[in-house]
């Protein structure tokens, strides 16, 4: 018999599985996360966090403590060059492009932070809302049956095996993913090199020569060297592809080896340096990676699903990858918490791949093509794509979105307002207080009629639906929401857990009420009751 039992374990404490813990407790799952290392590490990883990402951020009290973060050191280091090592002459110098104007779409600008400085205060803010997070804790053995699965937990500080079971497993495990191999899903996709990280501290200011520089494409000591800075002038990251087609290992990285790669790379042979343990509290001198674009051919085995890493692999450039793993946390947790809590059905989980896969193979092909045009010497016309839209403008297609949509006065439907787009911003006025149309979804289901909507109710009943109405406490002053959601100012827009469009109706009225119990009905995987919904 476990030990102990929760609704959802979480199998890693990245930026993925921490934000997975938080979006979990705000629908009030019990979440217990475990995670084997005993800290995050100090390497670099996502430094961008999408304006996407912040409003889920937002939503769950982490935008103020993230803007109040120290920003990250790229902020200021913004040029990206092209030599064959750093203290040589460029063969190209450029900026990373800044992050777009978001005013009128959003509102959350992105933030420029570490990702070493972010998780602290996911982690934090998850256990504030009392997520149980057990760092140092590795995960083994996993076995499923038909109502929930049996975790195998040690204690690797104190040796202490125990058992814990779930009714849902979430592997965000990272790129090798354990639980992923275990299971036995397997990618497509592609292996560009695998890469060794050395982490060094070091004053390159001779080298740097006043250059603002934040990343560096190398040719030495092996072409598709990366130099890349750290979290403060003086600490970077040299990230070294290796062949173990050619008898090269990561065990030939020692510390006298790392050295001798950095001096190669920076030009000095005589550079004063310290290398850098890859994780903290760990022994090894290196971290190990595969510089990769591929996704799960699966999401989803029974129990156990995958968000983030452990689901896709993505090049780092773009910064795309970190905020795609938390998205995909966001649009599964409303999806567990509804089957936990038995307001939907089992299969509203399928939903999940279905809307978060495409997303990941769009994210990964662009990460891919930015980064061969990095390496390869091009204009870099993958960074001159919007790439806002990969948070804000993609559009779902699954069971979880009504598929049949109203007709606008040419027989098409309006662009604006889809089903299955995340739900325009709009700037409103609640409690007499500008706000976005944004922080008025959540945690259920929201139904929005227009100010000249009918007075039809809908049925109350057992799945919760908040029911807002303009001009009753929430104010459309400048009279957009109607344009923005593509209906009239009498027509009702239904918005899932997660922001996104789920339902529009032309019209607010008897029909529309009634179309409202099938569509439920259909996105929760379960027909409700007579009684139909409960106001929130």
């Amino acid at each position: 018999m476990s030990e102990e039992n929760v609704p959802v374990l979480i199998v890693g404490g990245g930026i993925v599985g921490l934000s997975a813990a938080v979006f979990l407790r705000g629908h009030g799952v019990p979440v217990l996360l475990a995670e084997r290392h005993p800290g995050p590490s100090m390497l670099a990883k996502a430094r961008v966090l999408s304006p996407r990402t912040m409003e889920l951020y937002r939503a769950h009290g982490l935008e103020g403590p993230l803007r109040a973060a120290p920003p990250s050191v790229f902020l200021e280091a913004t040029d990206v060059i092209r030599a064959s090592t750093l203290a040589a002459p460029e063969d190209y110098r450029g900026s990373r492009p800044p992050g777009g104007a978001v005013s009128g779409i959003s509102p959350c600008p992105p933030v420029l932070v570490e990702q070493s400085t972010a998780e602290p205060l996911v982690r934090a803010r998850a256990e504030e809302l009392g997520a149980d997070v057990r760092f140092h804790t590795e995960v083994g053995e996993i076995v499923q049956d038909a109502d929930g699965a049996d975790v195998m937990l040690t204690d690797r500080g104190s040796g202490r095996r125990y058992s814990v079971r779930a009714r849902y497993v979430i592997a965000a495990d990272g790129h090798r993913s354990p639980v992923r191999r275990a299971l036995g899903i397997r990618t497509r996709g592609k292996r560009l090199a695998h890469v060794v990280n050395i982490a060094f501290e070091a004053d390159l200011g001779a080298a740097l020569r006043g250059r603002p520089i934040g990343l560096g494409y190398l040719t030495r000591p092996v072409p598709g060297t990366l130099l890349a800075r750290l979290d403060a002038a003086d600490r970077w990251v040299l990230m070294v592809p290796y062949d173990p087609e050619r008898g090269q290992s990561p065990l030939d990285f020692t510390e006298e080896h790392c050295a001798q790669a950095v001096r190669e790379a920076v030009g000095d042979d005589a550079l004063p340096l310290r290398v850098l343990p890859a994780v903290p509290g760990g022994g090894r001198a290196v971290h190990t990676w595969e510089l990769a674009s591929w996704v799960a051919r699966e999401y989803r085995r029974d129990r156990v699903l995958l968000v983030g890493d452990a689901a896709h692999v993505m090049p780092p450039s773009g910064g795309l990858g970190a905020n795609t793993g938390v998205q995909d946390a966001h649009n599964l947790a409303w999806k567990l918490a509804a089957v936990l809590d038995g307001s939907a059905g089992d299969g509203l989980l399928d939903s999940y791949e279905a809307e978060r896969r495409p997303v990941a193979e769009l994210t990964c092909a662009l990460s891919t093509r930015l980064q061969e045009e990095r390496t390869g010497g091009g204009d870099e016309v993958a960074a001159r794509v919007a790439r806002i839209a990969l948070g804000l403008g993609y559009q779902y297609a699954s069971d979880a979105v009504w598929g049949q949509d109203i007709e606008g006065p040419d027989g098409r439907a309006p662009e604006a307002g889809r089903p299955g787009t995340r739900a325009p911003h709009v700037r409103v006025e609640r409690a007499g207080r500008g706000c976005s149309t944004i922080d008025l979804y959540g945690p259920g289901f929201s139904l929005v009629l227009g100010p000249d909507a009918g007075n039809t109710e809908p049925a109350l009943g057992p799945a919760p639906l908040k029911v807002l109405r303009l001009g009753d406490g929430v104010e459309d002053p400048a009279g957009e929401w109607s344009r923005a959601h593509g209906v009239g100012s009498g027509g009702a827009v239904l918005v899932r857990p997660d922001g996104f469009v789920a339902w529009r109706a032309a019209s607010w009225g008897p029909a529309a009420a009634g179309e409202l119990r099938t569509v439920l009905g259909s996105l929760l995987a379960r027909p409700l009751s007579p009684a139909g919904f409960r106001r929130e």
